[in-house]
C-alpha cells in the first residue's frame, strides 16, 4: 500500500500510534444513536487498513457483515477469530486491489486513506466506486486535517476535498464535518464525511 513503510515491522515493534486501543469514539456515538447502522440484515461492509480490528468489530457487533482487509499477515490470528464470531472475516491483501463477489453497502475509512501516498489516492476512488453498490456510503474520518503536504506521512495531510475529488461524480456529499467526538491525543483536526456511491452519472 505506501511504499518504504513496514508496517508488519511497525506492528511487530509496537509502533502504531495511529492504533487507539478501542473503536473511534464518533463510530461508536453513530453506531449507537443508529445513523450507521446496516439498512437490512445482513448488510455487508468493507474495513480497509483494519489494523488490529477495533473498528471491524465494533461494526460487526452492530449487525455488519464486515469485511476488514489488512497488508499485516501477522494481524489475522489476532482479528480474524473475535470478528469470525461476529459473523465477519478477515483478509491478508492490499485494499487497493482488493476485489469482491459481491458488493458492499458500507466502506468504513479510518486511516486508510491517510496512509496512502496522494498519487495513489485516485487509484482508491475508482476501487471504492467499483466495490459499493449504488445506494452504499463511504463514510470517511478525515485525518489528519491541516497538516501541511510539506511534512510528507504517513499519515498524510487530508482534506475533504481530496477525499470529493477522488470519489468524483458517481457520489453524492451527504455530510462532511467536524467530528463530535476526536481523540484528544491526536494532534491535527478531525473531521467527518458521508457520501452515497449513486447508480450513475445523470443521477
Amino acid at each position: 500500500m505506501v511504499e518504504g513503510t513496514d508496517w508488519a515491522a511497525r506492528y511487530r515493534s509496537g509502533d502504531t500510534p495511529w492504533d487507539l486501543g478501542g473503536p473511534h469514539p464518533e463510530l461508536l456515538v453513530r453506531l449507537q444513536d443508529e445513523r450507521l447502522v446496516p439498512p437490512r440484515p445482513g448488510a455487508a461492509a468493507l474495513v480497509p487498513g483494519a489494523g488490529a480490528g477495533h473498528d471491524a468489530l465494533a461494526l460487526a457487533r452492530r449487525g455488519w457483515a464486515v469485511t476488514a482487509v489488512d497488508l499485516v499477515e501477522a494481524l489475522a490470528p489476532r482479528v480474524g477469530p473475535d470478528l469470525e464470531r461476529e459473523g465477519g472475516r478477515f483478509v491478508v491483501g492490499d485494499a487497493l486491489e482488493f476485489e469482491a463477489e459481491d458488493a458492499f453497502d458500507l466502506v468504513w475509512d479510518h486511516t486508510f486513506f491517510c496512509a496512502i501516498p496522494p498519487e495513489r489516492r485516485e487509484a482508491w476512488g475508482r476501487r471504492v466506486a467499483a466495490l459499493l453498490a449504488p445506494g452504499g456510503v463511504y463514510a470517511a474520518l478525515v485525518f489528519p486535517v491541516g497538516k501541511p503536504a510539506s511534512e510528507g506521512g504517513p499519515p498524510f495531510g487530508m482534506e475533504e476535498t481530496h477525499v470529493r475529488e477522488v470519489l468524483g461524480p458517481l457520489f453524492r456529499v451527504d455530510e462532511c464535518g467536524p467530528v463530535s467526538r476526536s481523540v484528544p491525543r491526536r494532534s491535527w483536526r478531525e473531521h467527518w464525511l458521508g457520501a452515497t456511491r449513486i447508480a450513475s452519472e445523470a443521477h
